[in-house]
């Protein structure tokens, strides 16, 4: 148990603060059975809501009680779509409603944002995929009730602002549980036929009459259309799922029409206009070169030709002179320049010629000093040759000297002699392996 002490206005922001949090608390849906109905004089309804356990205080604010198609009382049994908020002044937990509809087509309504959620996140929705409606239509496709009031409110706004337009009624059931699969027929259908623009459309209805054009199929059939398409469903209040599918949604089958084709009278206005407009601008354009040709007719070119032409004409003589003695000039360059290049000619024939006698004498002096160089090198190789023979142990081996060895070492001494190993005597015709008994002196 925690001895912390709250104050009220504490407590009831602490409650205020956990539930305004709470995601889930953001956005639901409610049923039950509404009392102590108050409409205030602003357009606020205050009311609770009730179920045979509980109740709940309820605001809804005149924003929102606009959209709701009849007027609530006690005892009626409606599902919201509210908000979950404490009333601080009071501590008081209270639902601020945004929509409300007779439970009795509650199913229907929840099943319509069960659809719109999964074809939202399946981006049927995206503005990325709607096709751009064509500004003058030549043909349109309108699929909609046979012989219904929509259709004729339809042909007559078409008579009225596009007369000159090629019409195809494609009719459809646009009501019932076969609807949504003649719609889908007829779309197919008109697609097909290669129209600039198609309208989907049928007249106002509870949301029962409209439930064919919450269809997830059909929906995914607008969606794969390659015709731009129109959906004028019902009143403007109304919306379903074949509008937010649709590349442009209108509140009525009228202006469903309105959308899709031009009204005639403005485009004539419009072409007049821009007639006016190219008219101005060609005027303007043609008031422009005028004054440029005026001012072109008074240039020295056109007033004084002939004063011009003179001054070009001695400007043309100059060149001409001057062109004249450069000619002759680089005539006499030509000459000068082929006599110097014969006397240079003469003088490379000289100088070569003179270094070619050069470099003969030079050759013979150098093959004269080589051989000298030669015999020398040769008769000292003589010399040294006889005095490595002179002083060679080989000399002295054929004499009858001889080399005595024990493991590749000279004997000089007979110290140096081990007595248990062989010995190696080097005569001038080969080696002897010999042995030493005992050591025995000179003396």
């Amino acid at each position: 148990m925690s001895n912390v002490v709250w104050t009220v206005s504490t407590l009831v922001n602490r409650l205020k603060q956990t539930i305004e949090q709470n995601v889930a608390f953001k956005s639901f849906y409610l049923k039950g059975e509404i009392s102590n109905f108050t409409s205030h004089s602003s357009g606020h309804w205050y009311f609770s809501l009730k179920d045979e356990g509980a109740r709940i205080s309820c605001v809804m604010f005149s924003t929102y009680t606009s959209a709701v198609d009849f007027k609530p009382k006690n005892g009626d049994k409606v599902l919201l779509r509210a908000a979950l908020g404490v009333y601080a002044l009071q501590g008081q937990v209270q639902c601020s409603v945004y929509s409300m509809r007779n439970d009795g087509l509650g199913d229907l309504y929840l099943q319509f944002e069960l659809l719109k959620k999964k074809l939202y996140e399946a981006g049927l929705f995206s503005d990325d995929r709607k096709k751009a409606i064509p500004s003058y239509p030549k043909s349109i496709g309108i699929i909609t009730g046979r012989e219904t009031a929509a259709l004729q409110d339809m042909l007559k706004t078409l008579t009225l602002r596009w007369p000159i337009i090629d019409v195809t009624i494609y009719p459809s059931l646009v009501q019932g549980d076969q609807a949504p699969k003649n719609i889908i027929m007829q779309l197919t259908k008109a697609d097909n036929a290669h129209h600039d623009v198609l309208v989907l459309a049928r007249g106002g209805g509870s949301i029962e009459d409209l439930w064919a054009f919450n269809n997830e199929q059909l929906a995914y059939t607008i969606e794969a259309l390659k015709t731009p398409i129109i959906t004028g469903v019902g009143h403007e209040t109304d919306t379903t799922i074949a509008d937010l599918v649709a590349d442009f949604r209108a509140a009525t089958p009228t202006a469903a029409i309105q959308s899709a084709v031009p009204g005639i009278h403005e485009v004539e206005q419009n072409v007049h206009n821009q007639s006016k407009r190219i008219y101005q601008l060609m005027t303007s354009q043609l008031n422009i070169r005028r004054t440029e040709l005026r001012q072109m007719q008074t240039h020295p070119v056109f007033t004084q030709p002939q004063r011009l032409m003179m001054s070009h004409q001695l400007q043309l003589s100059n060149f001409a002179q001057q062109l004249s003695q450069q000619t002759r000039r680089a005539h006499t360059l030509r000459v000068e320049l082929n006599t110097q290049q014969t006397r240079l000619s003469q003088r490379i024939l000289s100088f070569t010629n003179n270094q070619t006698i050069r470099l003969s004498r030079l050759h013979d002096l150098l093959i004269k000093r080589i051989e000298r160089k030669t015999s020398f090198q040769q008769n000292s190789f003589g010399q040294l040759v006889k005095l490595l023979n002179a002083y060679s142990p080989l000399n002295s081996l054929a004499r009858g000297y001889s080399i005595v060895l024990q493991e590749e070492k000279v004997i000089r001494l007979t110290s140096d002699v081990d007595f248990d190993k062989n010995l190696n005597i080097r005569l001038f015709d080969g080696t002897i392996l010999a042995k030493a008994i005992k050591e025995q002196s000179d003396e």
